[in-house]
């Protein structure tokens, strides 16, 4: 039974004063990991880390079992060349923090691939010298699939840049999303993806692609997420086994390549509170009989 390590993300709700209730309660829920968004707390500002708050925020980490992980925070773009100095600020303090708060993995987003040859450089070459600037400091680091791009494409951009301390993020909703969207095969992905995962992302949805997310993001960042659930609208990161996700056939392929990460329940789970234990219960029995 504690062969497989089963995590929950921080909600977004979380701040410096409710920090110790909500990793209480993860806890209880007989979670063993927990990721944490680094835009949660003000652990960086203009670039630069902020000691006090690390300290506060470790102070309180180190009183529970879990292992951590860590999501980079909203807004990093390092294929932004109009403001590409504070882009890799933001990038290797979100990494000196990780190595501050003992946290391993760092995920950051793959985005959405450009035709611009300097800003996929820009790209390339930052997330290289991360993935080097990590190992240093024990901060492994990973690339996820987003739902508006070929998941293929950051399983090729770890390839290409060929790093031992840069991994995949799979997150399983943003798969199914895009191969629905795009029309290829989500389990095919799986496959192609499983020797490169260092962590996975588990949540749930549709299969209902949001076009706003691609024609209109700010628009869609405004949308009420109470009607994406009711009408099953895009990346509405619910619970595992709550849609359509091939999740069972998903995670025999994962658990067949030795996967050895984290299993990283990823959804909205201020919103099910009541059902967050029957969730990891749940997870963990999937994953023992894949």
């Amino acid at each position: 039974m504690n062969d497989y390590v089963i995590g929950i993300n921080l909600p977004d709700s979380t701040n410096l004063t409710n920090l110790e209730a909500e990793l209480t309660r993860i806890q209880r829920d007989g979670f063993d990991a927990c990721e944490i968004n680094l835009s949660t707390f003000p652990l960086i500002i203009g670039g630069e880390l902020q000691p006090m708050v690390v300290e506060h925020v470790k102070e309180i980490l180190k009183r529970y079992p879990l292992r951590y992980t860590a999501h980079a925070g909203y807004g990093l773009d390092l294929r932004n060349l109009e403001e590409h100095t504070m882009h890799r600020a933001v990038l290797f303090s979100s990494i000196d923090a990780c190595a501050a708060l003992g946290i391993t993995p760092l995920n950051l987003h793959y985005e959405v691939q450009t035709l611009y040859t300097a800003r996929e450089k820009a790209f390339f070459d930052a997330h290289a010298e991360a993935a080097e600037y990590g190992l240093n400091l024990g901060v492994q680091i990973n690339i996820e699939n987003i739902e508006i791009e070929y998941a293929s494409k950051a399983a090729e951009f770890v390839r290409a840049v060929n790093h031992p301390n840069l991994g995949m993020t799979l997150d399983l909703g943003h798969l199914f999303l895009s191969a629905t969207h795009f029309g290829y095969d989500f389990m095919e992905t799986v496959k192609d993806c499983a020797p490169l995962l260092r962590h996975l992302h588990i949540n749930d949805n549709t299969g209902d692609f949001e076009l706003l997310r691609m024609t209109n993001f700010d628009i869609y960042k405004t949308m009420d997420r109470n009607y994406r659930f009711a009408f099953g609208r895009g990346d509405i990161h619910i619970p595992p086994f709550w849609g359509k996700v091939p999740l069972k056939e998903a995670f025999a392929v994962i658990k067949k390549a030795g996967y050895q990460g984290v299993w990283l329940c990823e959804y909205y789970n201020q919103s099910f509170l009541p059902f967050n234990k029957e969730v990891q219960e749940r997870v963990r029995r999937e994953i023992e009989n894949a």
